[in-house]
């Protein structure tokens, strides 16, 4: 006894070509998935950095308060030796002496 199934009727072209096109369309649907979570990925991301720098840079002037608090004296005598310096800079002429003024 010879068991060959052969079906009688044959599946017409359209039904494949139906096949193929929601095939297509799942593969389509999942680039579109892929492409949207990138996306949210780059944002959300960036959305992060930006969270990350506030953080450190608050975090940043809050050491430095509490530096100041402890070295209130030293801070200021050191701005003073700044400015000093700074006054003295202002004073100096920026030209030659023998130059000429440019008219």
């Amino acid at each position: 006894m010879e068991i060959n199934w052969v079906p009688k009727w044959r599946i017409p072209k359209w039904i494949w070509g139906v096949v193929a096109a929601l095939i297509a369309l799942h593969i389509y649907f999942f680039q579109e998935l892929v492409a949207a979570e990138l996306i949210f990925a780059v944002v959300f991301g960036s959305f992060l950095v930006l969270l990350l720098a506030i953080y450190l840079v608050t975090e940043a002037g809050d050491r430095g308060l509490g530096w100041m608090e402890e070295n209130s004296r030293v801070a200021a005598k050191m701005a003073r030796q700044q400015w000093v310096r700074v006054e003295a800079i202002s004073k100096k002429t920026f030209h030659r002496p023998h130059s000429e003024s440019a008219r």
